[in-house]
């Protein structure tokens, strides 16, 4: 049984991060983040600051994948950093060029670092394996 109190906290906002992306359920995403958060996939080269500015990014994403489930598989909690290592799936719609032919499976393990302040994200940093 775990009875770590932040370690709790770090489970329960990684459930509700996945929930609410699996769900497309683009306002209770955002709703997780600062209205000042820096995100980053530094192997694609994508950078963005500002929820609107990700929020959009993850609307977009959904629509090249939209049957996509991020499932977090390990999470790692140190002070105001959780890593997460999760799994991504879904089936392509054929939008994106960068991804495979429509009814080709996505898939892909990521480690994501989440930076919180004040209870929020303040920064998510992607690191696909």
């Amino acid at each position: 049984m775990n009875t770590n109190p932040a370690r709790t906290d770090a489970d329960k906002l990684v459930q509700e991060w996945a929930d609410a992306y699996n769900a497309q359920d683009f306002e209770r995403f955002g709703a997780l983040f600062t209205d000042d958060v820096a995100y980053s996939v530094r192997a694609y080269g994508f950078a963005f600051t500002g929820r609107d500015a990700f929020v959009s990014h993850i609307q977009e994403y959904a629509a090249a994948v939209p049957d996509r489930t991020l499932t977090p598989k390990r999470t790692i909690a140190d002070g105001d950093l959780i890593a997460v290592e999760t799994a991504f799936a879904g089936t392509s719609s054929g939008t994106v060029p960068a991804l495979p032919p429509a009814g080709q499976p996505v898939t892909a393990s990521f480690c994501t670092i989440l930076r919180l302040r004040d209870g929020k994200i303040a920064s998510q940093d992607d690191y696909i394996g």
